[in-house]
């Protein structure tokens, strides 16, 4: 049974990998609010600290989705959780001879796509356009800080991947909701260029089990992970055929 460690663990989609994954790995779990969960250890990855980087020995996966989750957040407010959070995160793994890094990327790293008309579709290929532009109660709001942050999370990866061997799969995740995140709750105000880049709960938790299992000789991967949405944009091919993903819930279905 592989030693999973989930960083993020009290979040929106680490909680939905922890029930998820109850029973079929041995899980470790950190986060920097355990939320009155015992099974969940406080830690501040910003901060390097042995306290938590001893949790990574004996680890064959790290699955970093800790991060300050919120898309129009200052640069400021995204350096600590978003961008030093993953260096500590990566060498902590490096350090315990962790063989995978599965790491929670974002669409945002794409969002400059939003209003650029393309003739093909947004795969991982083509250049990233970080920050998405979007209202929220009726005030302009962009996700630059945020998106760009995910994309130095990438390529820090990179960095480490190169230089130390380990396996980092970054994995663009589209709109997750709350609990049970179904495409029918998704607000009909919502701009089509969010309702269709959803993925379900099954799906996702699906995506990041392909990750864990997927090929060992995978050194570094950029893939997108979306739904089987009719009419999207986003170009989730390459996953297929790197880790075998078959999305199987579609947002226009719903």
């Amino acid at each position: 049974m592989k030693t999973i460690l989930i960083t993020g663990a009290a979040g929106n989609i680490g909680d939905k990998l922890r029930q998820h994954f109850q029973g079929h790995y041995k899980m470790r779990l950190l986060d920097i609010d355990p939320r009155g969960d015992s099974e969940i250890h406080q830690a501040d990855l910003s901060i390097w600290n042995e306290s938590w980087s001893d949790y990574f020995q004996g680890v064959d996966t790290v699955i970093h989705m800790a991060a300050d989750p919120k898309p129009d957040q200052t640069w400021n407010k995204v350096i600590g959780p978003n961008i030093d959070s993953v260096i500590n995160v990566l060498s902590a793994s490096v350090q315990n001879n962790v063989n995978r890094f599965i790491f929670a990327s974002s669409n945002h790293v794409m969002g400059g796509y939003k209003d650029v008309h393309l003739s093909e579709k947004i795969s991982t290929d083509i250049p990233p356009l970080p920050g998405t532009h979007f209202v929220r109660n009726g005030q302009p709001c962009d996700s630059i800080a945020y998106g760009s942050a995910k994309l130095m999370g990438e390529r820090m990866g990179k960095c480490f991947s190169d230089a130390h061997g380990i396996s980092f799969v970054a994995v663009r995740i589209g709109l997750v909701q709350r609990y049970e995140n179904r495409s029918d709750d998704i607000p009909r105000d919502r701009e089509s260029w969010f309702r269709l880049m959803w993925i379900s709960n099954s799906d996702l938790c699906q995506l990041m089990e392909r990750c864990i299992h997927a090929d060992p000789a995978i050194k570094f991967a950029v893939i997108n992970g979306m739904s089987n949405n009719t009419g999207m944009r986003w170009d989730i091919e390459y996953a297929r055929q790197l880790i075998g993903y078959e999305p199987i819930d579609d947002s226009m279905q719903g």
